[in-house]
């Protein structure tokens, strides 16, 4: 069956989760750096990066709900601060900027024009706070090309679980059959789009998979074509 709508997973995928945490970390400097006594940037990517953890933060490490408070959390006790804003400023902070942060994957906008113009329906299914997912879209400046959005803050169960991959299908009128998922999770992405009958394509780079991967595997986002044109 021919595919007619390619979905997409945001992290790692879309974007680069551990560049937009780069960026986020010089924003955060520019914007408090007359409240620290000492402004090291990588110290804050540091910090960021430790709790982030690529999106799939140790439950260890999370000393609040979101990954958002307790990455501020973790700035206020470990940063130098000449005068130390509030837990929720620097949490709003975090919520406000990290979207405009978000750096693309290479090659990812031509190959979102190439996919629109081919015709295929395009969607995310991204795991996170369906607002997050948006603001991260906006920053990258890619929510328009996108026929549905679908995040597990929004539908209320996250991947692998099946039910998400075929409600996407559903509201883009197509048959998971027809549908290609791209994501860089072998399990998250590939295994739980596979399980709920659609092709995939893993993005390799971001994770090692535990078990032997049944999908193809590309290293570039326009390696897509060469799969959609065999």
């Amino acid at each position: 069956m021919s595919i007619r709508a390619v979905l997409f997973d945001l992290d790692n995928t879309l974007t680069h989760r551990g560049r937009s945490v780069a960026a986020f970390s010089q924003s955060l400097v520019d914007i408090y750096q007359s409240q620290l006594n000492c402004v090291d940037v990588e110290q804050v990517e540091s910090i960021v990066n430790r709790i982030d953890n690529g999106g799939y933060p140790l439950k260890e490490h999370l000393t609040h709900p979101s990954i958002g408070a307790s990455v501020a959390y973790a700035l206020l006790q470990e940063l130098n601060w000449q005068v130390a804003p509030h837990l929720e400023a620097l949490s709003n902070f975090w919520f406000e900027q990290f979207g405009r942060s978000a750096v693309a994957m290479p090659e990812a906008e031509q190959t979102l024009t190439r996919l629109k113009q081919a015709g295929y329906k395009l969607a995310i299914i991204s795991n996170g706070g369906h607002a997050t997912r948006l603001s991260i879209l906006n920053g990258l400046g890619f929510q328009h090309y996108f026929d549905v959005i679908n995040s597990s803050g929004l539908f209320g169960q996250a991947k692998p679980e099946v039910d998400i991959f075929i409600d996407t299908a559903q509201q883009l009128a197509v048959d998971v059959e027809q549908c290609l998922f791209i994501g860089d999770h072998p399990i998250n992405d590939v295994q739980g789009a596979q399980q709920a009958g659609m092709q995939a394509l893993w993005l390799s780079g971001f994770h090692v998979p535990s078990v032997q991967m049944s999908a193809p595997s590309i290293t570039a986002l326009s390696e897509i074509f060469d799969y959609l044109e065999r």
